[in-house]
C-alpha cells in the first residue's frame, strides 16, 4: 500500500508539468530505482513483475524461493542450480552444481560441489604462465580460467588443471562446462566468504572446509628457477605458501557464471 501511495503521489508531482526540468526529472531511471524497481526481465524469469510506472523496462520482481533468484541477485553461499538460478534454499526438483564463492561488480564465480586431492604436475617452468614471485603478487593473480588452459595446451601431465578442465557434474545447462582450476588470487576471494560457503555445503549435506581439507592447488605458478613450485592457499586462512609441485592435494574447481 505504502508503494502504491507512493507511486501516486509522484505521478500527481508529473502531471502539473511546473517545469521541463522537473518532468525529465520525474521520468528517469533514478526514480524507478528510488522506488524500487531496480531489476530487468532477465532477472525476473519465471517471476511475478511489476514494471515501473515511468520506465517499464524496470522492474520489481516477487521472488519465489520454489523458483530461485537469479544470478545477478548471488551472494556468497548460495546455492547454484544447473538451471542458472541461486538460493539460499536447497530447492528439491532442482539440480545443485555449486556454491557460490564471491561476488562483485566484474568478477562472479561458484565452486565445485565436489573436491578431489590430485598434484600440480610435471616440475619445470611453463613458459606460458605469468610466474607470481611473492604471495602478495600471487593474491593479484585472477587469471584461473587462462592459467588452466596454459596448462592443457602446455602438453605435460597437469592433473589438477586436467580433472578440472574435464569436470561435468551435470549434461545440460549451468555448470555443464567452463570449469577450470582457480588462480592463488581466485582462491584467496574465495577465503573471504568461508564461513557463507561453509554453510552453503552444509546446507547440501556436503563436508565443509575443515584442517588440512582447506589447502587448496592453485593454478599459479611460482617463480622458482628449476620450476618446482605452485602457489597453494588454505581457504581459511588466507595463506599462502609455494608448494613442490609433485605433491598432492584439494582441488576445487571454479565456474564464472
Amino acid at each position: 500500500m505504502r508503494k502504491r501511495m507512493t507511486v501516486i503521489a509522484v505521478l500527481m508531482l508529473c502531471s502539473t508539468a511546473m517545469t521541463p526540468a522537473l518532468a525529465q526529472n520525474c521520468t528517469s531511471s533514478t526514480r524507478c530505482a528510488e522506488l524500487g524497481y531496480t531489476l530487468t526481465a532477465s532477472d525476473c524469469v519465471g517471476q511475478r513483475t511489476l514494471p515501473c510506472p515511468f520506465d517499464s523496462s524496470k522492474l520489481w520482481c516477487a521472488f519465489d524461493q520454489k523458483i530461485g533468484l537469479p544470478v545477478s541477485l548471488a551472494e556468497p553461499g548460495m546455492i547454484l542450480y544447473s538451471d542458472g538460478s541461486v538460493s539460499n534454499e536447497v530447492i528439491i526438483d532442482k539440480t545443485p552444481v555449486g556454491i557460490v564463492a564471491y561476488v562483485s561488480d566484474n568478477r562472479r564465480f561458484a565452486m565445485a560441489l565436489e573436491t578431489t586431492i590430485s598434484e600440480w604436475g610435471e616440475l619445470g617452468d611453463v613458459p606460458c604462465l605469468v610466474n607470481q614471485s611473492t604471495p602478495d603478487a600471487a593474491k593479484t593473480d585472477f587469471d584461473g580460467a587462462a592459467n588452466t588452459q596454459c596448462l592443457i595446451s602446455n602438453g605435460n601431465s597437469y592433473p589438477a588443471a586436467e580433472y578440472c578442465n574435464t569436470y561435468k557434474p551435470v549434461m545440460n545447462g549451468t555448470g555443464s562446462s567452463g570449469w577450470y582450476l582457480p588462480a592463488a588470487g581466485e582462491l584467496f576471494l574465495m577465503h573471504l566468504g568461508y564461513d557463507a560457503i561453509n554453510l552453503g555445503l552444509q546446507k547440501l549435506s556436503r563436508s565443509p572446509f575443515r584442517d588440512k581439507s582447506c589447502l587448496h592447488i592453485s593454478s599459479s605458478e611460482t617463480d622458482n628457477s628449476f620450476g618446482e613450485t605452485s602457489w597453494l592457499v588454505d581457504l581459511k586462512t588466507g595463506a599462502i605458501n609455494s608448494y613442490v609441485k609433485g605433491s598432492s592435494t584439494y582441488v576445487r574447481c571454479v565456474l564464472a557464471f
